[in-house]
């Protein structure tokens, strides 16, 4: 790889959107995020670290990597320059609108839930992803009449061809691929069954018996998120959650999302969702009133 390239694609019903980038040097995420719809990331060349929900996992070229709803998860560089990507962000109504039945778009659904969110696929299957991923790039660099539509096929195409062969290409819990430190696993799963309650970096070193500042360190090299940015996520995530599922008042959703701090709720979500989290539930009630009708 000799320059860097970058390609995107907007379906225009909002339900399809695909970026391909071709990165030269280091490169790790600097965003700290999860959204509400699937994600499907190919990596075409190079190697990298990806981190999703309490695991890190060590990405070579021609992995598939699913990425359920709501999942905090973050891409780091793994010691290895340059890397060629293709991320695929799928809405649920993406099957609908193409006439998915509603059992084979539970199964092409199926790995965005597995544990192990990893798919390598035997040569002879690689292959096939690895044209069917080579023809999105050419149209999205390229577009041409329909390029649209066969860019929503293929992506399809993709979800299929995995489902068909998952048997093959799973890669199961006990694997010897993630590298997530043994240590900060636990904390960070402790984090994920406790961020409704007051923690700290210091408290929490405390419990596990490491010194806050080698927690605050490791927690950042081995994770890619800071010790309270990660916590942030979790109770953001959760507050929308709330604000989606519940009429408590923000302010309780606030306290029930683990904020002891009301100002400083609304300065993490608009941080976060970039939008206050009043204007969320509205837009979320407007966009399902719209679904039911």
């Amino acid at each position: 790889m000799t320059e860097a390239l970058r390609a995107e694609y907007h379906d225009a019903a909002e339900l399809l959107h695909i970026e391909y980038d071709r990165r030269i040097g280091y490169y790790s995420m600097a965003a700290d995020h999860f959204h509400d719809h699937y994600e499907l990331y190919y990596l075409l060349s190079g190697e990298r670290i990806y981190f999703i929900k309490d695991r890190s996992y060590r990405v070579k070229a021609g992995d598939l990597v699913f990425v359920d709803r709501n999942t905090v998860h973050k891409t780091l560089e793994s010691g290895m320059p340059d890397h060629e990507r293709i991320v695929l962000y799928l809405q649920p109504e993406l099957f609908a609108a193409m006439a998915v039945t509603s059992d084979l778009a539970a199964g092409l659904i199926e790995p965005f839930c597995w544990d192990n969110p990893i798919v390598r696929l035997p040569i002879q299957a690689a292959k096939v992803t690895e044209a069917i991923v080579a023809e999105m790039v050419k149209e999205m660099r390229q577009p041409d009449e329909g390029s649209g539509m066969l860019l929503r096929h293929r992506a399809l195409e993709l979800l299929l061809h995995t489902y068909r062969h998952r048997h093959m290409g799973r890669i199961h819990t006990d694997d010897p691929d993630p590298v997530l430190h043994p240590k900060i696993q636990v904390v960070v799963r402790y984090l994920n069954e406790n961020y409704r309650n007051p923690l700290t970096l210091p408290e929490t070193a405390g419990r596990f018996r490491i010194s806050p500042h080698y927690l605050s360190r490791l927690f950042k090299q081995t994770t890619g998120f800071t010790f309270s940015d990660y916590l942030n996520l979790l109770r953001v995530k959760e507050a929308q959650r709330l604000l989606r599922e519940s009429e408590a008042s923000i302010t309780d959703i606030a306290l029930l999302a683990g904020f002891g701090n009301f100002s400083h709720f609304g300065k993490m979500f608009k941080r976060t969702v970039q939008m206050s989290p009043r204007t969320y539930r509205q837009e979320y009630n407007e966009r399902d009133g719209v679904h039911k009708i």
